[in-house]
């Protein structure tokens, strides 16, 4: 019995050198993101929490940031992967001779107004009125987008801008008759004020606009000297969003518990975005979505958030699958 103890103890030690090891030999990849609460960042608490990049041979070393400080880091190429700009800002980057190239999509976009006037029941009656937002972000962007898609005149519009962090308090306040939110504060907020607020949701008019639904927006987006010297981590690095594309949809429930620990999201809210597709994870290589991008840049180009459309170098065409 003590020797069969003994091989078994031995057998472990064995299993557990070898796994320090693998982890060792792991190769790690810094991606930086916007902090909590974003897309980015619960995006990568699922990943980091089911350690789906491990499973594919990769060390995913998550930085979060403001993001202001995100943008910039990437922009000057002190950060060389980030998830934390959607298209938009990567095409502006581009126009701007920044070398960065979006490898693949994770999540398509989503955002809203929430509001507790009862005049406001559209985009189309926010003229003469107040509006919350975070003006620097894409999310605001395709707003305008939608905005300029109705009809809206947004120089009748009172901008209040403000940060992320912010927003909650104009709107509940009631600084801004209308506030432009995204996920996860979105369906937190309809979760922490049951029945005192009105959702106002625009982004499925996509379809009716164009004829498809709208794919491609937040993604893993690197400068092009990081790919030209790692394009071997690319496949590895996409298969753990991949995993998370096919773990998610029967998970929901462990989903929520990880980012209620994470992000101080409550359970409820989360579950409430999931069930509702507000959480639209999507995850495809850029080159298969080109035309749904370009779209999107159009759109971009309409809403005065860019001049014109970036070259096509924008788009990763290498593997990565």
């Amino acid at each position: 019995m003590v020797r069969l103890i003994a091989s078994f103890l031995t057998a472990a030690m064995t299993l557990a050198g070898a796994a320090t090891v693998l982890a060792q030999n792991m190769p790690t990849v810094r991606i930086s993101s916007f902090d909590k609460p974003s897309f980015g960042h619960t995006t990568a608490s699922l990943i980091e929490a089911n350690e789906f990049d491990k499973k594919h041979g990769v060390d995913l070393q998550w930085v979060f940031k403001q993001g202001r400080a995100a943008n910039t880091d990437f922009a000057t190429g002190r950060d060389q992967i980030t998830i934390a700009s959607a298209l938009l800002s990567e095409a502006n980057r581009r126009l701007k001779g920044v070398k960065s190239v979006y490898l693949f999509n994770v999540l398509n976009g989503h955002g809203a107004l929430l509001t507790m006037d009862p005049t406001i029941n559209s985009i189309a009656d926010l003229e003469g009125k107040s509006l919350g937002a975070f003006t620097v972000t894409t999310n605001y962007a395709m707003f305008r987008y939608f905005a300029h898609k109705a009809g809206v005149d947004l120089n009748k519009v009172s901008i209040q801008s403000t940060n992320t962090g912010g927003l909650a308090t104009l709107l509940m306040a009631k600084r801004a008759d209308a506030v432009h939110f995204w996920e996860p504060n979105y369906s937190k907020m309809l979760v922490d004020n049951p029945g005192k607020l009105k959702m106002i949701e625009y982004f499925h008019q996509w379809q009716s606009i164009h004829g498809a639904p709208q794919r491609g927006f937040l993604g893993i987006a690197a400068h092009e000297e990081w790919i030209n010297a790692n394009k071997a981590l690319i496949p590895k690095i996409y298969a753990a969003f991949e995993e998370l594309a096919k773990w998610l949809p029967t998970h929901h429930d462990e989903a929520a518990t990880i980012i209620e620990k994470a992000a101080g999201v409550p359970k409820e809210a989360f579950l409430m975005a999931l069930a509702t597709a507000r959480y639209p994870l999507d995850v495809v290589p850029a080159a298969e979505i080109e035309k749904n991008i370009k779209a999107l840049f159009q759109a971009g180009i309409e809403s005065g958030y860019m001049k014109q459309m970036p070259d096509d170098g924008i788009i990763y065409r290498g593997k990565v699958r």
